[in-house]
């Protein structure tokens, strides 16, 4: 079994027993035990947060957060300096986050890979899209 399917295991497991646990709070009359199984079914819960956290790092990730809403800001139609200035606006030089890199640059393709400022990972984000007449036509997004 590969680490992310293992991973996954972990998280279901912990809501399953999280929902065990807070139906056997309505069954128990005892206020102690029902705090105390309250606050277990909570700490099961952990690993699935900590699993869904590091599978969805651009909830977390104020990078991918803003390289997401660069490429979502895309649209169709678009012209080039349309999205060339987009990025100006969400990636203002005296701004938190360092501009999306152009790797390619041509009259049918324009290709962004995310700056990965100063950290390791995700390093290669990409956006790339299909251009006709100076003007957006597709997109897509190549994750990490």
């Amino acid at each position: 079994m590969d680490s992310a399917r293992s991973l996954l295991v972990v998280a279901t497991l912990g809501v399953v027993a999280s929902f065990i646990l807070g139906v056997a709070i309505f069954k128990v009359r005892h206020v102690g035990l029902k705090v105390a199984l309250g606050l277990l079914a909570l700490l099961t819960l952990i690993p699935a947060a900590l699993v869904m956290t590091a599978m969805f790092s651009e909830w977390t990730d104020a990078r991918l957060l803003a390289y997401r809403t660069f490429y979502e800001n895309i649209q169709p139609g678009m012209t080039r300096e349309e999205v060339l200035h987009l990025a100006a606006r969400l990636y203002p030089e005296d701004g938190p986050r360092k501009r999306p890199r152009v790797i390619i640059d041509e009259a049918d393709h324009l290709t962004f890979f995310m700056h990965p400022e100063q950290q390791d990972e995700p390093n290669c984000e990409g956006i790339m899209l299909d251009m006709k007449e100076g003007r957006v036509i597709g997109k897509s997004y190549s994750p990490d």
